[in-house]
């Protein structure tokens, strides 16, 4: 079997969804906006909304092959894990579409 073959095989979706992150005073939007897009997977952070003091509500559109659920759980995984300011990230589960 030719890696061209097994390449054609693996199918990737992208999903969209609306992310609420809360972070703390050491770090500002536009720093998470960048550490979200840092993250696996992650195409785009857009800003959707700013909801005060160190709160914000983003769309994030990412490239997978797991469900969209599997995929925000797990950017919400890593993204908690990785970077200490961002401490809590709500998806919004009736958000996720695949485009």
């Amino acid at each position: 079997m030719k890696l061209s073959d097994i390449i054609s095989e693996v199918q990737f979706f992208t999903y969209e969804a609306m992310v609420q992150v809360i972070y703390d005073d050491t770090t500002n939007s536009t720093e998470v906006s960048a550490l979200i897009r840092a993250l696996p997977g992650v195409t785009t952070v857009t800003l959707a909304s700013d909801e005060g003091k160190n709160r914000e509500t983003l769309k994030i559109k990412l490239i997978t092959q797991k469900t969209g659920l599997e995929a925000f759980e797990a950017l919400k995984k890593n993204a908690i894990t990785k970077y200490p300011p961002i401490k809590v990230i709500n998806i919004g589960a009736k958000t996720i579409e695949k485009k």
